[in-house]
């Protein structure tokens, strides 16, 4: 066990994803969780699409998402960002990209997307703005398990739509607003 919880340098345009330094555990599991999201995303997606650079695009989405999830939650990456108030805003105006490139990719739910992303762009800059981290746990928590079930109440959207919101509300709300 010794050997899973040694630390590892991250290059340095790696930073915003795992911090400074990451235990090899923190990187195993942001990796699995990434790759076997990603498998499940595109199975899910079947053949919404005709294009392969669509396919790409979706990919990238699960990847960063799922994996980020994780890696929101470890000691490395929540250093990284504590350390860099710049870097952490930077990060939340970049999460406006990915529901508009679901729009892209599944324009017939741009209404729920765009719905929902707000929503949980809303959640993190309220847990955000929070100082105390018992309070934003708590908030971020209620957040998230009222999003959850938001999620579903739209029922003729893709699968892959359904997946890709979850894990936005998650990452964002949940694992990125909390200063764990």
């Amino acid at each position: 066990m010794k050997t899973l919880n040694s630390k590892v340098s991250i290059p340095s345009p790696l930073h915003e994803f795992h911090g400074k330094q990451a235990s090899v555990l923190d990187l195993l599991l942001t990796y699995s969780i990434a790759i076997f999201t990603t498998i499940v995303m595109l199975h899910l997606a079947g053949n919404a699409f005709s294009e392969v650079y669509k396919f790409l695009v979706l990919g990238i989405l699960a990847f960063d998402l799922s994996g980020g999830i994780v890696s929101n939650f470890t000691k490395g990456t929540t250093a990284y960002y504590r350390e860099n108030p710049k870097a952490r805003t930077v990060f939340i105006a970049l999460h406006v990209i990915q529901p508009l490139l679901m729009i892209w990719l599944f324009p017939e739910t741009t209404l729920v997307i765009a719905t929902l992303s707000l929503y949980t762009l809303l959640a993190l800059l309220i847990v955000n703005s929070i100082q105390q981290p018992v309070n934003q746990r708590v908030l971020a928590a209620f957040f998230t398990a009222l999003g959850i079930p938001c999620c579903f109440l739209f029922d003729e959207i893709h699968a892959a739509v359904h997946l890709f919101l979850l894990l936005f509300l998650i990452k964002l709300s949940l694992a990125f607003a909390v200063r764990w």
